[in-house]
């Protein structure tokens, strides 16, 4: 049994590289390397259907993209101007790198679905028994296996908006700033949508809020030295001017 219950392809049209955009790019100086870097970086999305990100905190910079694509850095400096410009790919308000194109050319299929394709086509590895030969048990097993799968929310599942007290109660365990009931105002405005995406995880939302506070605060003016001022004194000063004694 394969240890990766579920497959992902890209489905590029026949004419993709007669494309404007491809074409355009092709006939930039180093326009080759630029179209294999945005093809690796549609691979990279497909599992999560086109956004990209190192994990819910951290996103992508251009020295990762380096490295996951093991591509030069100056050539992924150079592409994602491009790639922005013509609004092949979006960068969202919290970093994440959003490929517009992958929900349109993407393709699924569980590893069961695969074994029966194969055998349909006489095109089964040696590896994998065919259904004929497999006990009722361990069909059942498989079936079993993909059921869990689906249940344990590797499978889409539907997003449930949080309420104003779960917020807050989120926010006490995190100990940050987030102003829940602000958070809550905004989201439903926008329908649970960052950027085009919908939300499927609004804690990680909530994380990034309490992220950007800190930063805000760091280059905000709580940088300032506070000062504490005898108001008494000053009225008193503010009088004696008044009446030209000082």
């Amino acid at each position: 049994m394969a240890d990766d219950k579920r497959f992902y392809w890209l489905k590029l049209k026949k004419d993709f590289f007669k494309r404007h955009d491809i074409q355009i790019i092709e006939a930039m100086p180093n326009g080759k390397d630029y179209i294999l870097f945005y093809l690796k970086m549609l691979v990279e999305s497909v599992d999560h259907e086109g956004n990209l990100r190192f994990n819910d905190t951290i996103p992508y910079n251009e020295d990762m993209l380096s490295t996951i694509t093991r591509t030069n850095v100056d050539i992924v400096r150079s592409a994602m101007k491009v790639f922005t410009e013509l609004k092949m790919i979006e960068v969202l308000e919290d970093a994440t790198i959003y490929m517009a194109e992958v929900s349109k050319m993407l393709g699924t299929e569980t590893y069961w679905a695969e074994k029966k394709r194969q055998q349909r086509i006489g095109q089964c590895p040696q590896n994998v028994p065919l259904l004929s030969n497999m006990s009722k048990q361990e069909i059942e097993k498989d079936i079993d296996i993909e059921k869990d799968i689906n249940n344990s929310g590797t499978s889409p599942h539907k997003f449930k908006p949080p309420t104003l007290e779960e917020v807050q109660a989120y926010c006490k365990e995190r100990n940050n700033k987030v102003d829940a009931e602000t958070f809550i105002d905004h989201y439903t405005a926008n329908g649970w949508i960052r950027g085009k995406t919908k939300i499927k995880d609004w804690k990680a939302c909530v994380r990034t809020w309490e992220k950007s506070d800190k930063q805000q605060k760091k280059s905000g003016f709580d940088n300032f030295e506070k000062r504490t001022y005898d108001t008494a004194s000053l009225k008193e000063k503010l009088l004696k001017k008044g009446r030209g004694e000082m």
